[in-house]
């Protein structure tokens, strides 16, 4: 194969990891529409994962590690539970759009875990990202102002812990971590903490079963085995900015599909947040 052919296979496999992951907030509304119970599906999408994450452990003959604990502990789980949440509390377009504070988030943790200095871009960045993560929360409408503070709350929260996951899968690297210590042994273990943790009702619906197994298949091991994928092909800053198509989409599926809407206010603070993790993703 020669690169020029190599190189296009990365940049399809890229995108295609972001639109999967884009599918996350559409699907689990169209499943709550008919009954399904988010902490059961928050459950049922870790706990698929975990053990498509543990075949392939298997098969690579790795196993989690103490620092895989931290990782799936202090930034995988907490990032599924918030994000999805969030997602059920202000839908998926607004709570897609928090999700990408991630960038700005990891230029103010790199500075404090990682020792890297931040240059005058990154607290532009940070600014932008802060700033749009406002306008969204300021421009909402229709839900109780509790509510709906609480959702906002947790999609900044899910931006933060998806944040604290790549610094921290960055930190463990530094220092000789592998690549599946750090990414699929902590899928796997997040499922069951999840479960031990939110304990849902069971036995699960037939929504529930489905929606599960879909979040499982096309929304954690294919993107994650996509993306690694790309990254053998593609510089990693591409990849980053590639990714960016994720809310992009997310909000038109949104749009299409639940006939979801975003304020002239949340609009702008979805370009600020765009920006910010644009600027945020080129060195």
């Amino acid at each position: 194969m020669d690169r020029r052919s190599s190189e296009l296979l990365g940049v399809a496999a890229a995108l295609t990891a972001a639109l999967l992951w884009s599918t996350i907030g559409v699907v689990q509304r169209l499943a709550e529409a008919r009954g399904a119970d988010t902490e059961t599906l928050i459950v049922g999408r870790t706990l698929g994962g975990s053990l498509l994450a543990l075949a392939l452990l298997a098969i690579y003959r790795a196993v989690p590690t103490r620092r895989s604990f931290a990782v799936a502990v202090l930034g995988l789980a907490p990032l599924y539970y918030t994000y999805m949440m969030s997602v059920s509390i202000v839908g998926a377009a607004v709570a897609s759009l928090l999700l990408y504070t991630a960038p700005a988030w990891v230029a103010l943790l790199g500075t404090v875990f990682l020792g890297e200095t931040p240059s005058v871009r990154d607290v532009v960045t940070i600014i932008l990202g802060l700033a749009g993560a406002a306008l969204v929360s300021l421009g909402g409408e229709g839900k109780a102002g509790e509510l709906r503070l609480l959702g906002i709350v947790l999609g900044v929260a899910s931006g933060f812990f998806y944040a604290l996951y790549i610094v921290m899968a960055r930190f463990f690297q530094s220092r000789g971590a592998g690549v599946m210590e750090v990414s699929l042994a902590p899928i796997a273990l997040t499922g069951p903490l999840l479960g031990v943790a939110l304990k849902p009702s069971l036995p699960p619906n037939s929504v529930e079963v489905a929606a599960s197994i879909y979040f499982a298949v096309f929304t954690m091991v294919t993107p994650y085995l996509l993306n690694v994928y790309a990254l053998r092909r593609i510089e990693a800053h591409r990849v980053s900015v590639m990714s960016l198509i994720e809310p992009l989409s997310a909000v038109l599926l949104a749009v299409l599909l639940l006939g979801e809407d975003l304020t002239a206010l949340q609009a702008l603070g979805g370009v600020l947040i765009l920006a910010a993790a644009l600027g945020a993703s080129f060195k």
